[in-house]
């Protein structure tokens, strides 16, 4: 049987009481982008400038390494998506590194976009021996990764979600919160609505998120979801 994470534990918010810091590097305007202006911003960059998409993830993950480097010891959680691809090109400069890194992928990774397989792909050459995916098998080695490291990385979803976590998705999103001691967000915090703010079955609470391009409107509507922001330039035309 799973174990029982303490989930029916509510979280009072108080704005005048919870405080968080929102840095800007590299980008000048404080809007806040809601699901489809940050869908439409990566469309114009990718369309209309040719810029590759598999580059403005390259920046992204540049733009997360630089802000997590001070720690050694890492699980990365991915999900077959682009928030995942972003995951594993974070995975890869942090062990060009020298850091400690074990990647845990949610869901098949066959099923994995263009660019989150093409940075598998680099991954399975450099440290196979880092990747691993979730089943209720080895849930345990992954309970013991998120207790064990300095920093949790949350790839699994990113702006684009709108529909509840279940199954692995949503388990592993509650062992993160109960077990890890320091989570950083990409981009969002997974099962964090990006337009309302609200939770979708279960989010990650973030200690701190590193967002690309634009603040997103629901870390700024639930902002105890997300923690610190830095709001990073990662190549996106404005």
């Amino acid at each position: 049987m799973p174990p029982e994470y303490d989930n029916e534990l509510e979280y009072f918010y108080d704005p005048d009481e919870f405080h968080r810091e929102v840095v800007y590097v590299g980008v000048n305007s404080p809007e806040a982008y809601s699901r489809q202006q940050a869908r439409d911003a990566d469309k114009r960059a990718i369309e209309t400038f040719g810029i590759p998409s598999i580059l403005l993830m390259e920046n992204a993950a540049l733009a997360v390494v630089r802000e997590v480097k001070e720690y050694a010891i890492f699980a990365i959680v991915c999900a077959p998506g682009s928030n995942g691809g972003d995951g594993l090109a974070i995975a890869r400069h942090l062990c060009i590194m020298g850091k400690d890194v074990r990647v845990y992928i949610l869901g098949d990774p066959k099923k994995g976009s263009e660019d989150f397989q093409t940075n598998l792909r680099v991954m399975s050459r450099l440290a196979p021996e880092v990747l691993n995916t979730v089943n209720d098998e080895n849930f345990p080695e992954f309970e013991s990764a998120l207790k064990g490291c300095e920093a949790c990385i949350d790839a699994i979803f990113g702006t684009g979600l709108n529909r509840p976590l279940e199954g692995i998705f949503k388990r592993a999103v509650e062992a993160m919160n109960t077990l890890a001691s320091h989570i950083v967000a990409v981009d969002i915090p997974s099962g964090l609505d990006c337009d309302s703010g609200e939770e979708l079955g279960a989010a990650v609470r973030a200690a701190r998120t590193i967002t690309f391009h634009r603040m997103k409107k629901g870390l700024d509507i639930s902002p105890q979801f997300g923690g610190d922001v830095t709001v990073s330039y990662i190549g996106i035309p404005n």
